[in-house]
């Protein structure tokens, strides 16, 4: 056993790279001990049960989306089209994909999930629309521009590209290209 003193934050980590690789089902209160190489004790020192931590998780994937949504704000904002292009590129990252869909099949069954998705999710479009305003499309193309992008975004990093599967970078800076024109 740990003689390290956890924080919310290792456990809720955790948690995160269980998601990844098993989804919600696979964290349980007696794996995380066993990852963290602690006892119950410990988890119930940080969280009353399970359903709080859940709490927390949510929690974390809205805030934690809002920080890395409000840098890519910021990108948008200084240089739209690249920051278009960094937005998208995010659905590429091969660990935040695995989370992102994990936490995605979450929010089909618990309301706390759907509610800190569509957080991200609110906050990751208005980022899309605001680079395209900025290269100087009206609202109304900015939203489907914007809503192409979000869902090739999506599309991409849960499914991966279709046809020439080796540069997904690529196809969807492509995407970025057409958009922006």
């Amino acid at each position: 056993m740990t003689t390290q003193r956890l924080s919310v934050d290792d456990w809720i980590g955790a948690a995160l790279d269980i998601m990844a690789t098993d989804g919600i089902g696979g964290v349980k209160i007696q794996r995380l001990c066993d990852e963290l190489g602690v006892t119950k004790g410990s988890f119930y020192w940080h969280f009353k049960d399970l359903d709080a931590f859940l709490d927390a998780i949510a929690e974390r994937w809205r805030d934690g989306e809002g920080r890395f949504r409000s840098r890519l704000d910021d990108a948008v904002r200084s240089d739209p089209k690249r920051g278009l292009s960094n937005t998208v590129s995010a659905f590429l990252d091969r660990r935040l994909g695995r989370l992102e869909r994990a936490m995605r099949d979450w929010s089909r069954t618990d309301d706390r999930a759907r509610a800190a998705i569509k957080s991200a999710d609110k906050r990751t479009f208005d980022a899309l629309v605001s680079g395209f305003e900025g290269l100087g499309f009206d609202r109304g193309e900015s939203d489907v521009r914007a809503k192409i992008l979000f869902y090739a975004g999506v599309g991409f990093g849960d499914v991966g590209p279709i046809g020439d599967r080796s540069e997904p970078a690529r196809q969807l800076e492509t995407l970025v290209d057409l958009l922006t024109r």
